[in-house]
């Protein structure tokens, strides 16, 4: 049987061991949060955007600002893995586009969310080309601003439909996609480039297979291999950076 003094300093020991596996487990949860910098155009509806998001588990808050150069330096001072940024900021309208271009040429790594009005259709294009990862509009129910950060933070882009029409209709109305890179140099063969604009018909790889007279198994051949030189992910992002590249051509 164990003594008095025995059971104390085991049962202590063992105490200590459980409060150090709580406090690990807290730190692990707290850096598997998705961290944020959250800012609009008044004080009220950052915080209270702010306060809505820090209901969710997965979210971290780690400033709220308003003003364009508060957010620019909170941005590239924390960090964070997502700014979920609005259109205009208090000091200016249009502030947010500016403020997506300048940490682009700064290659901070943090990705963006554009928060717009249903009534701001024309700044889309604008937006996405600037760097944002994302646009999420204020009619939208607060609840989805979650997934849209989420899936902004795995690397996918976040739009809606109406957006990704007004996209495709810019892509289908611009001048044949290229794809060059900084040299000049074409980056997709003859046939990769056809496959640009049918995609974004919207065709289906059946469909784009029996369009250009091959198996739909060398479009998706095709499809990856453009996917692997642009450095995207998906057939929605190829229009984006098809709508991006064009527009500089127009410049």
């Amino acid at each position: 049987m164990r003594s008095h003094a025995e059971i104390g300093a085991s049962d202590q020991f063992e105490t200590v061991q459980q409060e150090g596996r709580s406090e690990g487990q807290a730190s692990q949860a707290r850096s598997q949060r998705i961290s944020l910098v959250v800012s609009d155009g008044s004080y009220m509806t950052s915080e209270l955007l702010a306060r809505a998001l820090t209901r969710i588990k997965a979210l971290t808050i780690l400033k709220c600002t308003v003003t364009f150069g508060a957010t620019l330096d909170a941005i590239v001072d924390l960090r964070p893995d997502v700014a979920v940024i609005s259109l205009h900021f208090a000091d200016g309208p249009y502030k947010g586009l500016e403020l997506l271009r300048r940490l682009r040429d700064l290659s901070v790594k943090s990705r963006c969310v554009l928060l717009m009005d249903d009534a701001e259709r024309e700044g889309v294009m604008h937006a996405f080309r600037a760097g944002a990862r994302g646009i999420f509009r204020r009619s939208t129910p607060t609840h989805l601003l979650a997934r849209c950060i989420t899936a902004v933070h795995k690397g996918q882009v976040w739009a809606s439909s109406a957006d990704v029409l007004q996209l495709i209709e810019a892509l289908q109305t611009a001048m044949p996609f290229k794809g060059v890179n900084s040299r000049g140099e074409a980056m997709l063969t003859k046939r990769e480039q056809e496959l640009v604009p049918l995609v974004a018909d919207g065709l289906t790889n059946r469909e784009i297979s029996t369009e250009l007279g091959v198996s739909e198994h060398t479009i998706k051949n095709h499809l990856f291999r453009i996917y692997e030189k642009l450095g995207i992910s998906s057939r929605v992002e190829l229009i984006l950076y098809a709508v991006s590249e064009r527009d500089k051509n127009f410049k």
